[in-house]
């Protein structure tokens, strides 16, 4: 998550990155941003028949007058539906009733201690899988690197650094995937969710997409149906044409057609 303070006076024709700051406000880039969208879309859009909670940049508080831990992204299934009613709250582990079973972590520079501190915290906390995303491979060789809690102890189980390969979690029962493509209609290597098969599991936007395809070939495949109805019946016509052209010929050699 970059850290960002806008200069007081823009005067001077300063460089960009010279705004980037150490500040205590945490502020997504534009890339970061539209990967969280990526991963919470196509999770409410995806994942049915259980409540759970998947969210980017909400605070997970475990003890009173402890600091907030703010990860990029959360996960937390089998949630009781009534945390509606704290909506304005971050994520109290004493009321919700367990951790979140994964916390995301998106490297946007060289700073952010996703492997040393941030690793350390998430294992304090016992979440399930930390997952550690980092697209321009600044902290690593790795593109995707994920650790799962066993015991007390953080244990990589996956590092992944090329489109197409996945990994799947089983205690949380969904996968995740480096998939270069379209979205949101920018081309990237991005993060996300799948199945077992390694599908990724769409958003809503592809969803409808998928379906208005699907009905456009269903309306096709109607359209070729009747054309070929029409067709048959323009034979068959044809054909009736001919056999009463037939039948009338040979009424007029003296011939009955129904004899014959």
């Amino acid at each position: 998550m970059t850290q960002i303070s806008p200069p007081a006076d823009n005067s001077f024709g300063f460089v960009p990155d010279e705004a980037i700051v150490d500040t205590r406000m945490p502020v997504d880039d534009f890339a970061s941003a539209k990967q969280k969208r990526l991963l919470t879309d196509s999770l409410y859009t995806s994942l049915r028949g259980q409540p759970f909670l998947v969210e980017a940049n909400v605070g997970i508080l475990h003890t009173q007058g402890q600091p907030l831990v703010v990860p990029d992204l959360i996960l937390s299934l089998d949630v009781n539906t009534s945390w509606w009613q704290q909506r304005h709250s971050p994520y109290f582990i004493w009321q919700f009733g367990k951790s979140p079973d994964l916390v995301l972590e998106i490297v946007s520079d060289r700073y952010g201690d996703e492997l040393g501190s941030k690793l350390a915290t998430y294992e304090r906390l016992r979440v399930s899988y930390y997952v550690v995303f980092d697209p321009d491979k600044l902290i690593g060789e790795a593109t995707l690197t994920v650790y799962e809690l066993r015991g007390k102890c953080y244990f990589e189980i996956a590092k992944i650094d090329r489109d197409g390969k996945s990994i799947w979690l089983e205690q949380v029962g969904l996968g995740l995937l480096l998939w270069q493509g379209d979205f949101e209609e920018k081309e990237n290597l991005w993060l996300r969710w799948c199945d077992r098969e390694s599908h990724v599991l769409p958003t809503g936007f592809e969803l409808a997409q998928q379906e208005f395809l699907e009905r456009e070939e269903q309306e096709k495949r109607a359209e070729r149906a009747e054309s070929q109805l029409g067709q048959a019946n323009q034979r068959t016509e044809r054909s009736k044409k001919w056999a009463n052209r037939l039948a009338e010929q040979l009424r007029s050699l003296g011939v009955d057609p129904d004899t014959i």
